[in-house]
Order: structure tokens, then sequence, then C-alpha cells
């Protein structure tokens, strides 16, 4: 390891000092104000001094490791479900067989509808054992298929779409923008939207699910379009790259910007920022597994009052990750979520998933890497209409 200490009169100035000589890997290791000047002067001039260091040894070469071979058994034993539903299909064709005047033609459309729907059901039946895909009305299958395919666990959208049957005009069953309108409407009651009554938010998360981003992000919204006085605190010394990367963001919009390392520093910070109406402050990110660096992260918020915590999950992870990010981090008390990267999955309700899981309120959802414009504020209909119609829901 290399271990190098720099002196300027800024910490910007000290930081593209380090970035020049070290890269943007290496990280920071502390960072204080010193006075220097000749030793009998008494105009001694306040300069940074930042020590800094970078991992030089190789990287260990990866470990191969034999591919998993899965087995898969077909089970040949029909079950009773699967036969009633072959058996409706049946009847179904045998009355289109039946029926050929032309003023029956509506009909025959139906029939023909009601077959490929229930056609859709057995394909479900085969391979399902969580609900009961022969007691969803004709009519749904599709669109219970539909939310599936999106990434709603199987047992929530069964129940939206019994509850959708319910409620709907079934002469409209085939209008696939009435349906999909109606399953934004039923499936946004799983949402509650987040408002915040603290000043100083704080995004926490694992590295890589675009914390800084949405930061700078939330950042241009409370200035630019909510007429805030903001200020940005980064805990996030690790990496020089993302220092660099959210002063340099700080500096277009003209927020103040300071870094804090201990739990001093970030004492103080808040104090440097007490005449801001919203202080937004970026943390390192780190692995749920990493119990030791997540307790030095969560030691620096320690006893500091009125915080809100903000966990940012990017949806094109693994759900099953998130929730485990969601438990490892909710050693401090997580407040609301904050989705990422919706542009970045195929199923984007994994967000209703772990709404109705975590029990916590949505504060935004962020689906792109425009500054500010790909972000939204989690409203109940906005987040269903992203989830069903892969648009954000105006008005």
């Amino acid at each position: 390891m290399i271990l190098k200490t720099y002196t300027a009169a800024t910490f910007e100035e000290a930081l593209k000092k380090i970035k020049a000589d070290l890269g943007d890997d290496a990280f920071i290791v502390s960072s204080k104000k010193v006075k220097k000047g000749r030793f009998f002067s008494f105009f001694k001039k306040e300069v940074y001094e930042v020590t800094a260091a970078i991992d030089n040894t190789p990287p260990k070469k990866e470990q191969k490791f034999k591919q998993a071979i899965e087995q898969y058994s077909s089970i040949s034993k029909e079950k009773p479900k699967e036969a009633e539903l072959e058996e409706r299909v049946k009847k179904l064709e045998q009355m289109l067989l039946t029926v050929k005047d032309d003023a029956f033609e509506k009909l025959i459309q139906q029939i023909k509808g009601d077959i490929n729907d229930l056609k859709t059901a057995i394909t479900q039946a085969k391979k399902d054992t969580e609900v009961d895909i022969s007691k969803i009305p004709l009519g749904m299958n599709r669109y219970f298929a539909y939310m599936c395919s999106l990434g709603i666990k199987k047992k929530y959208a069964y129940k939206i779409a019994l509850g959708v049957y319910r409620n709907l005009d079934k002469n409209r069953l085939n209008d696939d923008e009435y349906v999909k309108e109606y399953l934004s409407l039923v499936i946004s009651q799983f949402f509650k939207q987040s408002r915040p009554s603290q000043k100083t938010i704080i995004l926490l998360g694992p590295t890589g699910v675009g914390k800084t981003t949405t930061l700078a992000k939330l950042a241009a919204i409370y200035k630019l379009k909510k007429d805030k006085k903001v200020g940005i605190i980064t805990t996030d010394t690790y990496r020089i790259g993302a220092v660099d990367q959210l002063l340099n963001y700080a500096k277009i919009m003209d927020i103040p910007a300071v870094v804090s390392i201990t739990k001093e520093d970030f004492k103080s910070s808040l104090t440097d920022l007490k005449d801001r109406d919203i202080v937004l402050v970026d943390t390192v990110g780190r692995s749920p597994r990493d119990i030791k660096r997540l307790i030095e992260l969560f030691e620096i918020f320690k006893g500091q009052p009125a915080l809100h915590f903000s966990l940012v999950m990017a949806t094109n992870i693994k759900e099953e990750d998130n929730l485990n990010s969601f438990k490892e981090f909710s050693k401090l008390p997580i407040n609301d979520i904050i989705f990422t990267k919706v542009d970045e999955t195929k199923t984007p309700g994994s967000m209703l998933n772990i709404a109705v899981k975590t029990k916590k309120s949505i504060f935004y959802v962020s689906y792109g890497q425009d500054v500010p414009e790909d972000i939204i504020e989690a409203e109940p209909l906005k987040i269903s209409s992203l989830i069903i119609k892969g648009e954000v829901k105006n008005g």
C-alpha cells in the first residue's frame, strides 16, 4: 500500500493532487486543517493536510469454479386443476363447431378469447404450485401472467387479478388499455408516499445502487423546483473519484458541499450548514455482508438528532439481495426506500413485492441517468403506471 500526505489551500485542490498522483481508486485516510508558516511568524496560513492511500498489490486471480448442473424432472401425473381447465377448453371448442351463423360472430370471438385465456391458465398451472390458477375468472388469466412476467409475486398478482375482475366492466376485458389502467389503479394501493419532516436526509445502500447520482438529482429538484436552500455532505471518502464527482455536481449547481470523515466531522458539517433548508448526505457503499464496515458507517450518525434515513435499492439486482440489504441496513432506523435503475430491469414489479414485504413508504423512484429529469416523487399511481405500462403517469 502507498500512503502519501498532501497539503493544499483547499480540500478540492488536495483532491486534485491526489487524483493526479494516485488516480481515482485512491481513498482518503485522514483530513485536517493545519496552520503553516515561518517558525516565528504570527500570520500562519491555514491549509488542508490530506493523507491518502492506494492499494498497489496486484489483484488475486479469480478462482475458477465448476459450473453447477441443475437437474430438472418432469411430473407426468396430471393435476386436477389442469384437467378441469383442459375440459373447459374442449367444451368451448365444441361450442365453436356448433355456431355457424354470422349473427353469432361476436360470440365466436368471445369464445376464442376464452379458449386462449384458458390455455394461458393451463400453461401457468403446469408450473405453478403457489396459487390455484383455475379460480382466476376467464379474461383475467393473461393479465395475471402479464403481472408475473413483470416480477410481481404470484400470490400478489393472483389477489390483484381477482380484485380487478370484481370491479371492472366485464364487457371491456378485451380492452388491454382499459384493463391495464385499472390494474395500475389497484396496484397503486400497495404503495405509500414518504414525506420527510427532517431536513437532513441520508442516503444509504450498497455499492453501485446509484446513491451519488440520486443525491445530485434530489439536490437539483430541491433547489430548482422547490426553491430550497440545499447543502451537501459526503462521507464517501473511500474513492477519490466519487468525492470529485459529487463536488463537481455541487459546484455546477452552486450548492455548498463539505466532506466528513469522522463522527466529529459530520457533527461540525451539520453546524456549518445549519442555515440550509435541506441537507443531503451521501455515504460510502457497503456490502450488507461486511458487518464491520457497516458498523463503522453507522457510528458516524449515532447520537445525531433529527436524521432521515433513505435506503437506496437498485431494481436491476435480485429482489432477495435488496431484502437482505434492508435487513442489514435496518440496524439504522430506515425511514423509507428510494428505487433506482428502473429503466435497467424487465421486472419492475419487484418494487411492489419489496414495499409489501418491508412495509416502508417510498420516497423517490429513479429511472435514468439524466439530472434531474429521470426521477419522480413516489406518488403511488406514478409508480404503478411505471410498473404496468412502462411510463410515468402525469397529473
